[in-house]
């Protein structure tokens, strides 16, 4: 079956999206990476040894969005975005047959404390040099639920509600679908 239903752009919040946890208040840099048998880097643990690792799903998930021309957004509202920026340095999957870190997969990151529509308009001028987001066919992957909010732009909501699992390759599909 091929899904045509895919999004000009994908946007993910991080915190309980990506991975389990407020980066902001539950990390201590700096993190050590915990490297699997190919070099991949999917756990880390920080400085007091609280270990953390980015939802198992999400590189299928990004990786199948790249292959499909879909451009990636990180739209945060952490406070500490040095430390989002570290992860997204330390994290490494394998994309294209190379070991890459998992931040250099998305095209534009947004953070700050400020509503999610902005921070998808402020990516979209990175992107297209245009902020007009019912332009683009666009998906917010996020977990907590006021952030439908973004839907009165004409966003897609994918509401993230298992955050003990993250955005799933299930969730992903059933957004595809469009169920």
């Amino acid at each position: 079956m091929t899904i045509s239903n895919y999004p000009e752009v994908a946007a993910f919040d991080l915190d309980y999206t990506v991975w389990p946890c407020y980066c902001d208040t539950h990390l201590n840099p700096p993190f050590k990476p915990i490297k699997n048998s190919n070099n991949e880097v999917h756990t880390v643990v920080d400085s007091s040894g609280y270990e953390l690792s980015f939802y198992k799903d999400i590189p299928k998930i990004i990786s199948d969005l790249k292959q499909n021309n879909v451009k990636i957004v990180s739209a945060s509202r952490t406070w500490a975005p040095e430390i989002a920026k570290q992860l997204l340095k330390v994290f490494k999957v394998e994309y294209e047959g190379k070991i890459v870190p998992l931040g250099q997969l998305f095209d534009a990151m947004e953070w700050g404390e400020r509503s999610k529509v902005g921070h998808i308009s402020d990516a979209l001028k990175t992107l297209y040099g245009d902020a007009d987001i019912k332009k683009y066919k666009i998906c917010l992957f996020d977990d907590e639920s006021r952030n439908k909010e973004v839907e009165r732009h004409g966003v897609d909501f994918v509401f993230v509600k298992d955050t003990e699992k993250g955005a799933t390759w299930n969730l992903y599909q059933s957004y595809l679908s469009g169920i």
